[in-house]
């Protein structure tokens, strides 16, 4: 019978003994320890630590799985904005029209005239006489009732020639009257008369002036270069061109 037991007790050792129960323990992987860091080196994190997320301003490559590469994701660029300034602005200064300076007078005899063909505005007026008490009754009857002798009209005239050559040109062409005379003291034409009104035919202070551009230049028509584009206009006066807006001899406007 005690065999029997020891035989029990001895096969329930072999079957614990086959179950394992002796097998040496597997042991749990031991993970690396981390060097020490030396100064300026960054520590390496062990594998499988999860990656600390990316500051603003880091520049962070990623994977991009449609062209087998990585891709840099390009940092977007800041605005600066202007600080805003404490001093007042200050008003525009207004532009001052440009003065243009009138032309010189040049003497007939130094006046260099071309072949090239130009154009100007021409026009003879003489409105002071309309219903004027002074003007001599036989030229009454000589007067437009619009003050217009010759109408405006483009004329042409040659490069270098003057206010005179415009005026003596264009009233022969349209068989128009026109006598002057030579002043030596001047060296200009003087104009007398234009279709038969002749100055001191309205008093002792009428007669013909000329202006170009709206301006009376104090000098003889023969030293009147003309431009251009140049508007002449030539208007009798019964006062010494004071009816007419010139302030003085020297040709200024009022």
């Amino acid at each position: 019978m005690k065999k029997i037991w020891k035989m029990m007790i001895l096969w329930a050792l072999a079957l614990c003994l086959l179950a394992g129960c002796g097998a040496p323990a597997v042991q749990p992987e031991r993970q690396p320890l981390l060097e020490p860091s030396v100064e300026g080196d960054v520590p390496t994190a062990p594998p499988g630590t999860p990656a600390a997320p990316a500051q603003p301003g880091d520049q962070v490559t990623v994977d991009d799985p449609t062209k087998g590469g990585t891709v840099t994701p390009v940092e977007p660029e800041q605005t600066v904005q202007p600080e805003p300034s404490d001093a007042p602005s200050q008003p525009e200064q207004p532009t001052e029209p440009e003065v243009q300076e009138n032309p010189a007078p040049v003497p007939p005899e130094q006046a260099e005239i071309t072949e090239t063909k130009l154009t100007c505005t021409l026009e003879i007026r003489c409105d002071k006489l309309i219903g004027n008490a002074d003007l001599d009754p036989d030229k009454v009857e000589l007067i437009p009732e619009d003050g217009v002798l010759f109408a405006a009209a483009e004329v042409e005239f040659f490069e270098g020639e003057s206010v005179f050559n415009v005026l003596q040109r264009t009233l022969k062409q349209n068989k128009q009257h026109l006598e002057f005379a030579q002043s030596p003291l001047y060296n200009s034409a003087y104009i007398e008369g234009i279709c038969n009104l002749y100055q001191f035919d309205c008093g002792s202070l009428s007669g013909w002036m000329y202006r170009v551009n709206d301006w009376y230049p104090n000098y003889g028509c023969s030293q009147y270069v003309v431009q251009a584009d140049d508007v002449i206009v030539w208007d009798f006066t019964c006062d010494l061109g004071a009816d007419l807006g010139v302030e003085d001899n020297t040709g200024n406007n009022q």
